[in-house]
């Protein structure tokens, strides 16, 4: 089976589903704790919820090579497979370039469904989990080997969303050099923390900073979230001014059975605090995000 696509008015017909503007973006966190996982995961799962019955194929990809949170979250989700499966990015160390709809490739993603159905179209590509998976790591060409993987995903993805983890590194460069889009995570005062302009400013090096959609404020837990909150040179200090070239696109609100909900397997209701705002600050952020994707201009 190979991918057949053409275009019609905007959108694009793949496999005979018709489907909206494809688009694929990176999510990035300064530290750990900023619940960008779950940011990810329930990202995709409304867009797949909305998107996935009209055609639009959602993949998340769990690019944290230190922790791998999103496939730890996302556990509950996973049907059912045979056998164990191995390192996710093998088959893309190959020179041949791999087509997602192609049979061969199939064992590398796993199939999510939510336990109440309303997200049924989604797929995760699991990464470094699995058997073989430390000594794949430890390869000098891996950052070219996650690359390619993105760039594969996002040829045949409606929506891409890949969770980077934390921090800057070669692997994620790489990833941020082969999405549309890039997303920070943290909490509401923290965009103009160092480790966020950190960030931004390896951004700018990499010259991806024109990529840089917006930063979303999250609240994991009670309390402040930010390392050395209280120190001068930090949030609230002289060095904080307000010079970002980043503006907060999403303000989530503190709703701690959110992420309990997402990782038994379900979407937050309509009557979680999380969820609604999620699903608002989205259609903002981009009006047609639900009927064609995440277009031009729309951010």
């Amino acid at each position: 089976m190979t991918c057949k696509e053409t275009e019609q008015k905007g959108t694009a017909v793949r496999n005979g589903r018709e489907w909206g503007q494809p688009w694929s973006a990176a999510v990035l966190s300064p530290w750990r704790g900023t619940g960008a996982s779950l940011v990810t995961a329930t990202a995709g799962a409304l867009i797949d919820a909305e998107m996935g019955p009209k055609g639009q194929d959602v993949v998340l990809m769990d690019a944290d090579l230190e922790s791998a949170g999103l496939t730890s979250l996302l556990t509950a989700w996973q049907r059912a497979c045979g056998e164990e499966q191995g390192c996710g990015l093998v088959g893309f160390a190959r020179e041949e370039k791999i087509a997602l709809c192609d049979r061969v490739a199939q064992p590398l993603l796993r199939e999510l469904a939510s336990r109440d159905g309303r997200s049924r179209h989604m797929s995760l590509f699991n990464g470094l989990r699995g058997r073989g998976s430390s000594a794949f790591a430890a390869r000098p060409d891996l950052p070219d080997i996650v690359g390619r993987a993105t760039e594969s995903l996002a040829e045949v993805a409606g929506c891409l969303l890949v969770d980077c983890g934390t921090g800057w590194g070669p692997c994620t460069r790489r990833v941020c050099e082969s999405v549309e889009y890039v997303f920070l995570v943290g909490p509401p005062d923290g965009r103009t923390h160092p480790a966020v302009r950190e960030l931004t400013a390896a951004l700018e090096r990499a010259g991806l900073l024109g990529k840089l959609a917006g930063y979303v404020a999250n609240r994991p837990g009670p309390g402040p979230r930010l390392p050395g909150h209280n120190s001068p040179n930090g949030v609230g200090g002289t060095a904080s001014r307000d010079t970002l070239p980043v503006r907060t696109v999403l303000d989530l609100p503190y709703d701690p059975r959110a992420a309990q909900t997402v990782a038994q397997g379900a979407l937050p209701g309509p009557q979680s605090p999380f969820g609604k705002a999620f699903r608002d600050g989205l259609e903002a952020l981009e009006p047609d995000l639900f009927r064609t994707g995440f277009g031009p201009g729309g951010h």
